[in-house]
């Protein structure tokens, strides 16, 4: 299996997976002069959103390196290798991974920024990652921003459902919303698979994972050494000391992922007690949320899960 992280960044996605009549329905809108100063793409993460932009930037810059027909980036491309290395000038991209490395001041310097012309005098594109995360002072400086557009601007924001999202943040926006069908879903897996030689620790054809968090998830459980065929509470006891050490929200998701993963197995066992599976089901992931949220001690929690469990 390949160890690396890149292959779960949507900077190293040269092709283009399931995506494809909503980069051509981008590309007839810029080609048009009908593209938006704001455009708000939403869809549930994972998905290939970022994927799609970023091929969509490589297409503008780099048209004689892009296989339209493939949907497929050149490598070789000095706009691919620039924007793989952060140094692409038309192209700013804040990614929310660490909301709270997000602030007020950040959005001001952005401002300052494309107050300024690019040095070739094409247009910039500025991506926002997981903006229904961005915190209420950020938006609102956001906002100033988009109302007054400056120069050959373009802002691309990214929600990921994961929160709700501020109304006037949409409403300022175009808004595209994205969605993977199951085929589709399956088919970006099956090729990132092969792609990287992964091995597969997650059945993704029994739940609805994306692609995107399929990666990540597969990547979790391999270096921590998770099997889902393992004793559930061993698991996510692993997870829980994880996000202690780490404060990392992935693996909050990771647990409510391994949580709704199981108790969906358990109901092909015990099809009598569905409606009671599900009840201890939710009520597990409502102190995964609480845990997180309230920052509380993992052994408490843990023992509180394991008597929800227990009486399952």
């Amino acid at each position: 299996m390949l160890k690396t992280t890149n292959h779960s960044s949507p900077l190293y996605s040269d092709k283009l997976v399931g995506l494809n009549d909503n980069f051509i329905f981008l590309s007839k809108l810029y080609n048009n002069n009908n593209f938006p100063r704001s455009l708000l793409v939403s869809g549930k993460k994972g998905i290939g959103k970022s994927t799609l932009i970023l091929h969509f930037i490589n297409y503008i810059f780099a048209k004689e390196k892009y296989n339209f027909k493939t949907n497929e980036i050149d490598v070789n491309s000095v706009v691919y290798r620039n924007i793989q290395n952060k140094i692409f000038q038309n192209l700013i991209f804040l990614k929310s991974d660490d909301i709270k490395k997000i602030s007020i001041e950040d959005i001001r310097n952005l401002r300052k920024t494309i107050q300024k012309s690019t040095l070739n005098d094409l247009p910039r594109f500025i991506i926002l990652d997981d903006i229904e995360l961005f915190n209420t002072s950020s938006i609102n400086a956001l906002l100033k921003i988009i109302e007054e557009p400056i120069g050959n601007n373009y802002f691309i924001l990214i929600n990921n459902n994961q929160n709700k999202l501020i109304e006037t943040i949409a409403s300022r926006c175009l808004m595209i919303n994205i969605y993977l069908k199951k085929n589709d879903r399956s088919k970006v897996i099956d090729y990132l698979i092969k792609k990287f030689n992964l091995e597969t620790i997650i059945d993704y054809n029994n739940n609805n994972i994306s692609p995107g968090l399929y990666l990540k998830y597969n990547l979790l459980s391999f270096e921590n050494k998770i099997s889902f065929d393992n004793d559930y509470l061993l698991n996510i006891q692993k997870i829980f000391n994880l996000y202690k050490k780490k404060k990392d929200s992935i693996y909050v998701n990771f647990l409510i992922f391994m949580t709704n993963d199981y108790f969906y197995r358990l109901t092909f066992t015990q099809k009598d007690n569905i409606e009671f599976i599900n009840t201890a089901r939710i009520k597990i992931i409502k102190i995964i949320n609480n845990f997180a949220k309230y920052n509380l001690n993992v052994n408490s929690t843990f023992n509180e899960i394991q008597t929800k469990f227990t009486n399952v």
